[in-house]
């Protein structure tokens, strides 16, 4: 973790009572023990208010555990405090993974002003720039590093190693990268979490490469690396769970908020279904705009689960979370995607969540509308596969049948949402919308009550990034070779139950 780099006036003794105070949480966190870690932080704030440090080591667990809502939090704390490479640090991943690519430059910038010659910040920074597009910068900052360290007999990092395969690959080097991403999957001293991506590095240049058994290969050693447990009868449990709390007679007597805004937009559907292309068209126009994968209201959602009761009286059955508690959510959220996106009328959220969640949309955001995108689930499945998704979240991506059943049961969520909800629900196939953009963009477009805007086709000319397995390829223009990908893999797909091809 990067330190803090905030100077502090401190006398001996106030200094030796601040050692022993942060001292015991950075051994916690470097030992990977995170809940003891967080405990100490805490406790020690009381005894050191403000600590930027404390706040450093705070931001570092909750980016661990994956609580970035706490990330920015302390993050922020800690860089409050006065300029701070730590706290910039940790702010610049963080918009890096919220796809805020600039931003997350802006303060890479701030973080690499305090501490010039720091190697992972200069790598971090080198990966930015390749994912927002801007290769040839990027390039330019990894030949420089390459040269600086190999020029002193020092031997390139891992991750720096990482950031030069992928611009081999970007640049069909298809030879060079493998030859450096051979060496990271062999490489048992860099951290697994690299050696996983690194796999699925080496199965996108060798798709790319129309290598596909190779390429399928590395894709399942990359799954084995970060195999999570998945149960796909519990999964459909919880799916038929949804659908019998979330009923039309149910959700009548549930409580809807007063929230009247039309700003809010969602699109539901399966991951590597079309849904990044879709925020992005989206994005392009005037007054629409994308918010990426805000979990905001998942979060909500999560609450209300936990205090429903059904066999209360109606009205009540959420206890203290009345029908002003989700008014005040929803006015929440609008504010928030306001605050991110000002002047748009149209904002539109791509949560994978969506799906399981329309419900409760529909009663926070009366006036919202739903766009359901779907894809041919053997091309889903090749994607997932292939991709190296958050194997804790999304479990079922590391198996092909998995993401079969995964499938299915996002179809049931839809077909249920698409016969209870009185909220419109446009379908799209992503196949027609590749192939006929010239009526599937403007028949999105007069969907959100917007007119049409010719930005929309040249979506890619944005520059903006998504954080997404396939932000180098919604950032140029339509094209139809994804569609139908499954056919590169008839061997591997062939036998599986897929849904029939919508």
């Amino acid at each position: 973790m990067a330190t803090g780099y905030t100077k502090m006036k401190l006398s001996p003794q106030q200094l030796q009572r601040r050692r022993r105070i942060v001292d015991p949480v950075q051994r916690a966190f470097e030992a990977g023990q995170l809940a003891e870690a967080h405990a100490l932080a805490i406790a020690g704030r009381k005894k050191l208010p403000g600590d930027a440090q404390l706040h450093l080591f705070l931001a570092a667990v909750a980016e661990r555990t994956g609580d970035f809502e706490q990330v920015r939090h302390h993050g922020r704390k800690a860089g409050g405090q006065g300029p701070n490479g730590g706290a910039y640090a940790v702010l610049s991943r963080l918009e890096r993974r919220a796809a805020n690519t600039e931003l997350a430059l802006e303060y890479c910038d701030k973080a690499l002003e305090l501490v010039p010659g720091d190697v992972p910040l200069r790598i971090h920074r080198a990966g930015c720039l390749e994912e927002a597009g801007r290769t040839d910068e990027a390039r330019a900052v990894v030949d420089e590093m390459v040269a600086e360290l190999e020029g002193r007999g020092i031997p390139l990092t891992p991750h720096l190693r990482f950031e030069q395969a992928k611009l081999k690959v970007q640049d069909k080097d298809t030879n060079e990268a493998l030859e450096i991403i051979d060496g990271l999957t062999e490489d048992t001293a860099a951290p697994l979490e690299l050696r996983t991506s690194a796999w699925h590095l080496r199965a996108k240049a060798l798709d790319r490469a129309g290598r596909y058994n190779e390429a399928f290969e590395a894709a399942t050693q990359g799954n084995g690396h970060d195999a999570k447990p998945f149960d796909p009868d519990e999964y459909e449990r919880e799916t038929s769970a949804i659908i019998e709390m979330w009923s039309k007679a149910n959700m009548a007597t549930f409580p809807e908020s007063s929230c009247e805004s039309e700003v809010p937009v969602f699109i539901a559907g399966m991951p590597r279904s079309g849904t990044s292309l879709l925020d992005q068209i989206i994005h392009a126009h005037p007054v629409g705009a994308g918010v990426g994968e805000l979990d905001t209201l998942e979060r909500f959602f999560v609450q209300a689960m936990a205090a429903y009761k059904p066999e209360a009286p109606e009205g009540k059955q959420f206890g203290s979370l009345n029908r002003f508690k989700w008014t005040r959510a929803a006015e929440d959220y609008v504010r928030e995607v306001d605050k991110m996106s000002p002047g748009a009328e149209r904002i539109v959220n791509k949560a994978i969540g969506n799906t399981r969640i329309a419900g409760l949309l529909a009663r926070l955001f009366p006036k919202t509308r739903i766009i359901h995108i779907r894809r041919d689930p053997r091309d889903v499945a090749i994607s997932c596969y292939m991709g190296a998704f958050n194997n804790l979240a999304m479990p079922w991506t590391t198996k092909l049948d998995w993401v079969a059943h995964a499938f299915a049961q996002s179809e049931r969520l839809l077909a249920h949402w698409k016969s209870t909800l009185y909220v419109p629900i446009l379908e799209v196939q992503y196949e027609e919308l590749v192939r006929d953009p010239g009526t599937q963009l403007p028949r999105v477009i007069e969907f959100l009550g917007l007119d049409w805007d010719d930005a929309c086709k040249t979506f890619y000319e944005s520059k903006r990034t998504l954080r997404t397995l396939s932000y180098d390829q919604v950032n140029r223009p339509l094209y139809t070779s994804s569609a139908g990908r499954h056919t590169n893999y008839a061997p591997q797909i062939s036998g599986k139950d897929y849904p029939a091809n919508p």
